[in-house]
């Protein structure tokens, strides 16, 4: 539970209700981007499709999104979400009093989550490799300077930077 203050009001925030705020922002910024987004009925790893329908030129294009969500800045990766081809994770960091305005945006590739692990030699962690769940494993780190740093080429600052992040070309 988060505690959320607003003057004299107090709110209790579950973790659902925390997801819910954080992919909320992220379909704001998605849709300020010119993307469309559309909501898998079944959650199998993919929490968000973000698309160009081609209708203002183009292709269309889809990505899907495995969305992260947290009021503190950590970081997660899971082996699972490797056999999707083409999806990113974004992650969405929440300031302490869930200010839209101020969540931070993270988007990566499996691949590109996968070295900021290596790099920061998360991926000799057990959680990473347990030897009793061959081919399973997950890694959360909390925020720390060195993390942030490590993450700072993925920040997505502008609306109009998600149809590079997301991998779309402009034809």
């Amino acid at each position: 539970m988060k505690l959320v203050m607003e003057g004299n009001f107090k709110m209790k925030l579950d973790s659902q209700q925390i997801e819910i705020i954080g992919r909320h922002i992220l379909i704001a910024n998605l849709l300020a981007a010119g993307l469309e987004v559309a909501l898998p009925i079944r959650d199998r790893g993919i929490d968000l499709l973000a698309f160009r329908d081609g209708l203002s030129g183009g292709d269309f294009v889809a990505c899907p999104i495995q969305l992260k969500t947290s009021t503190d800045e950590s970081f997660s990766l899971d082996k699972k979400y490797k056999q999707f081809p083409g999806l990113r994770i974004v992650y969405v960091w929440l300031p302490e009093l869930i200010i839209p305005a101020e969540a931070i945006l993270y988007s990566l590739t499996y691949a590109e989550a996968e070295g900021v692990l290596n790099r920061r030699g998360f991926d000799q962690s057990l959680s990473w490799n347990d030897p009793n769940k061959p081919g399973e494993g997950r890694y959360r780190a909390r925020g720390s300077k060195v993390l942030k740093e490590s993450l700072e080429e993925f920040q997505v600052k502008k609306p109009e930077e998600w149809m590079k992040k997301l991998g779309f070309t402009l034809s």
